[in-house]
Formats: structure tokens, C-alpha cells, sequence
């Protein structure tokens, strides 16, 4: 196969010149131009530009086909109610698309009321948000972006379940393995402390399930001292966090740290750490993959 440029190469003990092909020829020119005109590249499709305006500091968490998750749409001034299908949604906000025809009611700065529903649990969950961004297709459907208003009143109402989809994280939480808990020494400056159950980890913070005494112990500090072992690895991670938050859900509450800094960067376990979250995010995906 011929090279770019006079490229020498290796064939036993000897070099032979590799000479470029000549592109001024008409039928080397003609080539060219179908190949400049072409919406397609080799090896992959053309990357659309992602809009600024569609960028979100939370993860977001994709639903997938089996109608995990379902929105609906209630219009602000005849009360209708849309059926949407559900993008990805976050802490912060969420992407739906609805039939054109039926959503003139809304456009950028309007308020809804949005309703997610999942066939896994009973509850409804009602948020109520912004549109923020507006993107019509020729197919007769638009992409509505919108901005939840309050997040932290939704965390009041929200159930364990929905934490999956309504993440308050940058990047995917990573949850321990199906009947293996997780186990955490928090401590504060004082010595005193609880081994607490871990919820959840990223590479920036770890989130905790808190019962009884945990609750009011954790919520007087604001600073702890945190050790856990690296599941798969005979290591430990240490560091210190802040807290961001403790939550009380309808069933359940949670806390959330988060992880200092150079701690979360430069600590000798984090090598560890991060391919232990790069797996467990393989296999989590290759679950979510099988309700797809």
C-alpha cells in the first residue's frame, strides 16, 4: 500500500522508497473532490458540535429503551398533558422530546410542570422547571432542554430509586457490587466516628447511607477523615473530605462528601481507586445494557 511522502521501509536487512501516489493526475483530482464532499469520513460519522447552551455541570443519566423512565409535560396555560420521551436527566435539569404539534405553549423562559413515572416503582415524581433551550427537527418532534428550579426542594421528595437518573455529581456515581457492601471508617479531628455503609463513589467524593445517631453525629462536623479499602485491591484510600450534604429522602437518608484536594488527586491508593471505578462503570453499563 502506498504512503504519504518518500517513506523509507524495513524489508529484511534492506530499504526500498516508497513513492507517493500522484494526486495532480484527472483522476486522482476527481477522487479528491468526492471524497471533500462527502458527509462522511473514514472510520466514523462527522462529530456534531455540542451546543454551550447544552452543557450541564451534573452527569447525565440516559434512561435507556424499556421505558425505564417516562416523562410527561403539562402545558402552562391549557393544562395538557404531553407524553415525552426522556433523553437524559440530572440534578440540574433535563432533555425531552415531544411532537412539535403539541407543545406550542412552549418555548425559552416558559415553566412547566414535568412528571416522571417508571414501571419499577409506584411513585410519580413532579419537578417543576424551565425550558432553557428549544431544538426542532424535520421530523415533526422538538428537543426541550429545561432547568430544574429547585433541586434541593426536589431531594426532599425524591426517592431512593430516582437518585440514579437525578445525579448531583459531575461524573457517574459508581455503586458496589450487587450483595457486597461497602464499608467506610469516618472519623472527625476528635477521634470520634462511625464505620458508616457506602452508597456510592466517583473519583471526587463518596456518598453514605446514614442511620439513627450517624445523622445528627455527621450533621454537627464539617470535616472528616476518610479510609476505605478498594474493592479487588489489597489498598486502602485515605484522605479528607468536606460534607455537601445530608438529605432525607422519603425512605431513607444520605450524605454526601467531598474529597479534597490533592487528596482526590495525589494520594498513593487513587491509581487504585480509578481502575476499580473504570471497571465497576463497565459492568454497570453492561447491566443497564440488558433492559436497552
Amino acid at each position: 500500500m502506498a504512503l504519504e511522502g518518500d517513506i523509507p521501509r524495513a524489508v529484511g536487512l534492506s530499504w526500498i522508497q516508497v513513492q507517493a501516489p500522484d494526486r495532480t493526475t484527472p483522476r486522482a483530482a476527481s477522487c479528491n473532490a468526492l471524497l471533500s464532499n462527502s458527509p462522511l469520513k473514514f472510520f466514523g460519522r462527522n462529530k456534531k458540535n455540542k451546543s454551550a447552551a447544552d452543557a450541564r455541570k451534573y452527569y447525565r443519566k440516559a434512561p435507556g429503551k424499556t421505558h425505564a423512565l417516562t416523562g410527561h409535560v403539562q402545558m402552562p396555560q391549557s393544562g395538557e398533558v404531553v407524553v415525552a420521551d426522556v433523553l437524559d436527566v440530572s440534578a440540574g435539569g433535563a432533555s425531552l422530546q415531544m411532537e412539535t404539534s403539541q407543545v406550542h405553549e412552549l418555548s425559552v423562559g416558559v415553566s412547566a410542570n414535568l412528571l416522571f413515572r417508571s414501571l419499577r416503582v409506584r411513585s410519580e415524581l413532579l419537578v417543576q422547571a424551565h425550558v432553557v433551550s428549544v431544538l426542532a427537527s424535520k421530523d415533526g418532534r422538538s428537543r426541550f432542554g429545561f432547568s430544574i428550579m429547585d433541586s434541593d426542594e426536589l431531594f426532599t421528595r425524591i426517592e431512593p430509586y430516582y437518585l440514579k437518573y437525578f445525579n448531583r455529581r459531575r461524573l457517574l456515581r459508581v455503586l458496589p457490587e450487587l450483595g457486597r457492601s461497602m464499608k467506610a471508617d469516618v472519623r472527625t479531628p476528635d477521634g470520634g466516628g462511625f464505620r458508616l455503609d457506602v452508597q456510592d463513589v466517583t473519583e471526587e467524593g463518596i456518598g453514605f447511607a446514614l442511620h439513627a445517631d450517624e445523622i445528627e453525629w455527621m450533621g454537627s462536623g464539617e470535616a472528616f477523615d476518610v479510609e476505605f479499602k478498594i474493592p479487588g485491591a489489597n489498598v486502602v484510600w485515605n484522605g479528607t473530605a468536606d460534607r455537601v450534604h445530608i438529605t432525607g429522602l422519603k425512605d431513607a437518608v444520605r450524605a454526601g462528601l467531598a474529597f479534597r484536594e490533592p487528596d482526590a488527586k495525589t494520594g498513593p491508593a487513587q491509581g487504585a481507586l480509578e481502575v476499580w471505578l473504570s471497571t465497576r462503570r463497565v459492568a454497570m453499563a453492561k447491566w443497564d445494557s440488558a433492559y436497552d
